[in-house]
């Protein structure tokens, strides 16, 4: 796909660049002044001036990929994932997911292309069996009374007159949430460029087929919309649709798109992901997955020992979730990352973190040292995505301590099934300690409470 630069600054006619997102050198590009400032408010690349026409891009932390003025701008995850494997991340998105089922690509495919398609035969096999129209309110002022007469609007707007009258009525329209979603993202997609001329014409055939329902403006807020029974046929091609229309922006000039941009930031998917894949493993399993619960540091004491200590260890209190609400300079808080607690007591708690360079993954062993000191428990894991192919999980013991900080790798090369069993497997090593940790402390009470009685 990347199409080599001939001289110090490659032309931007039909150029394709391709980066990894950890790059830091950049490719110089020409382009005019306009075009400089769209890539650059799409927060996918840094555009830096090098000289007249002339800029630098380089990376800003984000994947997509970008269409502007002739140029096709594409930062791949260094992960070295494929459309698929960054779907499926996507679909883990918990407040915006970008559904990986309903996006029919290979790993080779060209991102526009893979979307812009499915949505065609998604939305085709939609309205196949006919337009979808629901009931909506319409206020308006009329010459006839059409409905019901919004007296007070009629004071308030025309105090003595008759007519034009404020009424309100339902019209049974194509014009709902549903279509005006579908049509958006059929409209959007058929500008892109660099499409066949196959697809362009079914998404325009769908556009036309919904003419009758509004377009939402480009950064307007999408309307919302409820899976029933009446939109059942709907509900894939408005999974993938409702998607486009928040993700992919297009800006359209002269019947043609002057840009386009899909852009997303893997740090946020990768932690998404982990913690969706630990919560429908853990969650409910005897124990529960507490998300980032604030632990003081400061709130225990040595003479908390005798009554709160399991093996000379200083057992959490039963505010430990939280940071004390009064004083806000007179505790010591951490955030602790995923919590697995069972039975109300900490057993392990997970960080999720997406730099893969050794030395960025010093401060989250600290932070998780902290951490297992606060909540009392003896072992922490640190999930990343794996460098190379043979990375294995790794405990690493912290001198001095009890505690274990394991390191552990996510292949997400491997595609979406071997990503989620390494999560599963994950889950299963945490329920084992937690067993282990439960029968450790029965013991423990078991010992004591005999102790006490053979002093009697």
């Amino acid at each position: 796909m990347t199409a080599p630069s001939t001289g110090p600054a490659a032309t931007s006619a039909s150029l394709a660049l391709e980066f990894d997102e950890f790059d830091r050198r950049g490719k110089l590009v020409t382009l005019s002044w306009e075009g400089a400032q769209h890539l650059s408010q799409t927060g996918l690349v840094e555009v830096l001036p090098a000289g007249r026409d002339t800029w630098r891009l380089i990376p800003g932390g984000a994947v997509g990929s970008v269409h502007v003025e002739g140029l096709s701008v594409r930062v791949m995850p260094a992960a070295s994932l494929g459309l698929t494997q960054l779907f499926f991340l996507l679909d883990h998105a918990a407040d915006d997911p970008f559904l990986s089922s309903a996006v029919q690509a290979r790993d080779d495919d060209e991102l526009w292309f893979s979307v812009a398609e499915s949505m065609a035969r998604l939305a085709h096999q939609a309205l196949s069996a006919g337009l979808l129209r629901g009931y909506r309110r319409v206020d308006e002022a009329l010459t006839t009374v059409r409905g019901r007469i919004r007296l007070g609007d009629q004071i308030r707007r025309r105090p003595g007159m008759i007519i034009p009258l404020e009424v309100s009525y339902s019209e049974f329209t194509p014009d709902i949430p549903e279509n005006r979603i579908l049509r958006t993202a059929a409209h959007r997609l058929q500008f892109l460029p660099d499409l066949p001329d196959a697809t362009r014409r079914r998404l325009a055939m769908v556009d036309a087929r919904l003419a009758d329902a509004t377009l939402i403006p480009q950064g307007a807020q999408v309307p919302t919309w409820t899976p029933s029974r009446l939109n059942a046929r709907y509900q894939d091609a408005l999974a993938l649709a409702d998607r486009i229309v928040r993700r992919i922006s297009v800006e359209v000039e002269d019947g043609h798109a002057s840009s386009a941009a899909f852009v997303t930031e893997m740090p946020a998917l990768f932690e998404r992901f982990v913690e969706s894949e630990l919560t429908a493993a853990l969650h409910g399993h005897c124990g529960r997955l507490l998300d980032n619960p604030v632990v003081d540091l400061s709130s225990g004491t040595e003479a908390d020992g005798d009554d709160g200590t399991t093996g000379g260890r200083h057992r959490a209190s039963g505010g430990r979730h939280r940071a004390p609400a009064g004083g806000s300079g007179d505790h010591i808080s951490v955030r602790t990352g995923l919590v697995y607690e069972v039975d109300g007591d900490p057993v392990t708690t997970f960080v999720a973190t997406y730099p893969t360079d050794r030395r960025a993954r010093a401060a989250e062993h600290y932070r998780l040292l902290a951490a297992c000191t606060a909540l009392g428990v003896e072992r922490a894991y640190l999930i990343y995505p794996a460098q190379r192919r043979d990375d294995a999980p790794q405990p690493r013991r912290i001198v001095h301590t009890d505690i274990s900080i394991v390191e552990y790798p996510v292949d997400l090369a491997e595609g979406p099934a071997h990503s989620s069993r390494a999560i599963v497997e994950l889950a299963r090593q945490a329920r084992e300690l937690a067993a282990e940790t439960t029968a450790r402390r029965r013991t423990g009470a078991r010992h004591r409470t005999e102790g006490r009685r053979h002093a009697r």
